[in-house]
């Protein structure tokens, strides 16, 4: 019997247990205990900062968001992981359904897309602007994470798989596009259903069937989005029945012009918010890019005494520094211009 490349899925105990922890010493290293406090401090202000947007505004919409984007982050990582199959994860603190799903990842979602979606609803843009600039945004600030991750074990990939074909350093551009269209996607069921049905006087009920709807209406809006990529990087049916072969190139150019072309919408469109500062809304985006930050120069020495098939000496996949960099310093800028600073009055 072949060893499993997840060393999470060796674990029998951890396996047959649908709840299991971990002593903190006992993880692979420091980082693992690193992103697991970054992403509990973010959830526990994404919880502050929804109650309280609810509280001064009067309106529950921020809640209502919170809570599909929690459902949505759920389902989507769960049926991941009976589906394609193409990843896993390493073990964290406390793991989930058979030491598949760390408790971070589990607060990831919910924590990482309101952030995005509660950050650029501060410009007040049009429905459609606003899911572009989501996904443009939450694409620019995930493309940190995705490239650390993997050289950290945090993830693995299963790099024989061709569903995970094309990659970009340690990345599969599949898990890039993704990202990006399916945030955008949830961001825009989530002004419709979230924001304007409450405050158009739509009932509580059709409003939280809304809600319940969001996790299956993201996929099948995100997966009508990905046609175009697809097309071209046929990795999974129907579209390996295409009659033609894959063209890598193609699916590339398919995601870089879509994300530049969202990048765009949100540059022709953008204003300095009305809103005043928020503070809380501010501190877990700052948070995120610092502590990645420090975790990439903290580990730098990754980057040197790679194998010739360019992986670490524990055979993981290396990010690319100079996308995260470029990356950090954009998102930091975004997060900024969406908190200018008051202006001062002239007497």
């Amino acid at each position: 019997m072949n060893e499993h490349i997840s060393y999470a899925m060796r674990n029998e105990l951890a396996t047959n247990s649908f709840i299991y922890i971990n002593a903190p010493s006992a993880l692979k290293d420091w980082s693992f205990l690193a992103i697991e406090a970054i992403l509990l401090i973010g959830f526990i202000l994404t919880v502050v900062h929804a109650i309280r947007h609810s509280r001064s505004t009067g309106s529950p919409a921020a809640l209502y968001t919170l809570a599909a984007a929690f459902l949505y982050g759920l389902v989507m990582d769960i049926l991941s992981y009976y589906t394609v199959e193409n990843f896993w994860h390493g073990e964290f603190t406390v793991m989930f359904l058979y030491n598949r799903l760390p408790l971070y990842i589990a607060l990831f979602y919910p924590t990482f897309i309101y952030h995005s979606y509660m950050t650029i609803r501060r410009y007040d843009f049009k429905p459609g602007v606003e899911a572009i600039s989501v996904g443009f945004f939450a694409g620019l600030s995930y493309l940190i994470f995705d490239n650390l991750g993997p050289q950290l074990g945090w993830w693995i990939w299963d790099r024989n798989d061709p569903t995970t074909w094309p990659y970009v350093s340690s990345v599969p551009l599949t898990s890039y596009h993704w990202f990006f269209l399916f945030t955008g996607a949830f961001a825009f069921l989530a002004r419709k259903i979230c924001w304007d049905g409450p405050s158009t006087g739509r009932s509580t009920t059709a409003t939280y069937i809304g809600i319940a709807s969001i996790p299956v209406a993201t996929i099948i809006l995100g997966s009508i989005l990905f046609i175009p990529y697809n097309i071209f990087s046929k990795n999974m049916p129907p579209w390996d029945m295409a009659p033609w072969t894959a063209n890598f190139g193609l699916a590339s150019l398919t995601h870089v012009v879509a994300f530049f072309i969202a990048g765009l919408v949100f540059l022709l469109n953008f204003r300095r918010p009305a809103a005043t500062r928020d503070g809380i809304l501010m501190l877990f985006p700052l948070i995120y890019l610092a502590g990645h930050l420090f975790i990439y120069i903290a580990k730098f020495d990754l980057f040197f005494n790679l194998s010739a098939e360019g992986l670490t000496q524990e055979g993981l996949a290396i990010g690319n520094p100079i996308a995260a960099v470029i990356a950090i310093a954009a998102s930091t800028a975004i997060v900024l211009f969406s908190h200018p600073v008051p202006a001062q009055r002239i007497e």
